[in-house]
């Protein structure tokens, strides 16, 4: 299976400089008013469904021009959605503006608009932070066993107070820039983000972007942090399934979130993977929860083609960090230990 393209939106302020990007969000706790940074990438403060919708309309198309498919043939693709919020936003923006709440909640509402707009079939995927990266591991399952020939994958996540207010109340939350997971972890900071992200049989005519060893693995450990050995099962699992060693590894698109188990992150590469370069999407996009798996996807497939990436590690030397042809390991972990990951073949 392969990567044929991948479409994220973006700020208009976005730039390589990871604090440009962050802005703030206001936490109400207790009558207690803070402000925490936060990248922001809607223009609007709530998302409605309609903006949601035309949002997706937009990176669909951008996907399928990248990828040289027809839109014609959008009836004939799975799409795959992960989301961590998907209606919450549309709901909080319902309140705000006073209008009424629809009668049920279901994470199926977008998926029931994306399946009669383009009468294919839709999936919804709600597993935390790995629900995209859960639809990506589907969309390469479904691809293997023949049910279909391309696939699409969105994720998407968008600024609400239900889980921002949670995810404060637990104290994971940075307080100031710069935010620089695995580096400097001193919590987490959240952020908007949607990508598309095209599969298929075939590789693109310009490159190869080929999908290997893809795992999962449930770690019943903690709610909220990772079992250091389940986390070296996984990444022995992916390595077994994609035939390769650690030592064939150029690059470690990690999962780091500047919270607790960055550190046992840390020395999981350290011991496994010393030679091997750390790219830290995150520092530039945020956490943007169950839409991270199709961002950091896109994140990286964007800086492959580019050849290159800002490195965090060095930023005083002020020197990109190049991305040469190689084997580029992904792995994903989620609050409740849906876990996940793969490896990316890369050929240009």
């Amino acid at each position: 299976m392969y990567l044929n393209a991948a479409s994220r939106l973006q700020a208009v302020s976005s730039s390589e400089n990871f604090a440009k990007n962050s802005l703030k969000r206001t936490a109400c706790q207790l009558g207690l008013q803070v402000d925490l940074p936060y990248f922001n990438l809607f223009e609007s403060p709530r998302l409605s469904l309609s903006e949601l919708y035309q949002l997706i309309d937009q990176q669909i198309h951008q996907t399928l021009q990248q990828a040289g498919w027809s839109p014609d043939d959008l009836a004939t693709m799975p799409i795959l959605l992960g989301s961590t919020g998907y209606v919450i936003a549309d709901s909080e923006a319902r309140l705000a503006a006073q209008q009424p709440l629809p009668e049920a909640y279901s994470i199926a509402m977008i998926g029931d608009y994306l399946r009669q707009h383009y009468q294919t079939q839709v999936y919804s995927f709600a597993t935390s932070c790995t629900s995209s990266a859960h639809a990506i591991q589907y969309a390469a399952k479904m691809l293997a066993q023949g049910l279909c020939c391309k696939a699409l994958v969105i994720g998407f996540e968008s600024f609400n107070r239900l889980t921002f207010e949670h995810f404060h109340s637990m104290h994971l939350l940075a307080h100031k820039l710069p935010y620089l997971p695995l580096l400097k972890p001193n919590g987490i900071v959240l952020g908007e983000g949607l990508a598309c992200v095209a599969l298929s049989h075939e590789p693109h005519s310009d490159f190869h972007c080929e999908l290997l060893g893809v795992s999962s693995l449930t770690d019943n450990h903690n709610l909220t942090s990772n079992d250091e050995t389940q986390f070296h099962q996984l990444i022995d699992t992916i390595l077994v399934n994609a035939n390769l060693t650690a030592e064939q590894i150029q690059g470690v698109k990690v999962h780091g979130v500047g919270g607790q188990s960055d550190e046992m992150e840390k020395r999981l590469l350290n011991e496994r993977f010393p030679h091997s370069a750390w790219l830290i999407p995150k520092a530039f996009c945020g956490h943007t929860l169950g839409a991270a798996g199709a961002v950091e996807t896109a994140f990286l497939l964007e800086h492959l083609q580019r050849g290159s990436i800002a490195d965090v590690q060095n930023v005083m030397e002020n020197r990109p960090l190049v991305l040469p042809n190689g084997y580029y390991l992904n792995y994903f972990l989620g609050f409740g230990g849906s876990n996940l990951g793969w490896v990316l073949k890369w050929e240009k």
